[in-house]
């Protein structure tokens, strides 16, 4: 998935914060990675396996977050 789509996502969970939108990401074989929602002002990524949650308030620090998470 390419970074510009990738900010489009966090932008939209931003826009619309008053709704319960979580983007999860998934292993080819249909196992959840982790998933993303924007709550408090600060995008929430939770890990599936782990249940480790890590939040970040800045769009840039997200993307990064992801992308290592998805190596």
């Amino acid at each position: 998935m390419s970074a510009n789509h990738t900010e489009t996502m966090l932008k939209t969970l931003k826009e619309y914060s008053a709704c319960e939108i979580l983007l999860t990401f998934k292993h080819d074989d249909g196992t959840s990675l982790f998933s993303i929602c924007y709550q408090k002002n600060r995008y929430q990524i939770t890990f599936s396996e782990s249940l480790i949650i890590e939040t970040y308030n800045d769009i840039e620090f997200t993307i990064s977050a992801i992308d290592k998470a998805l190596q």
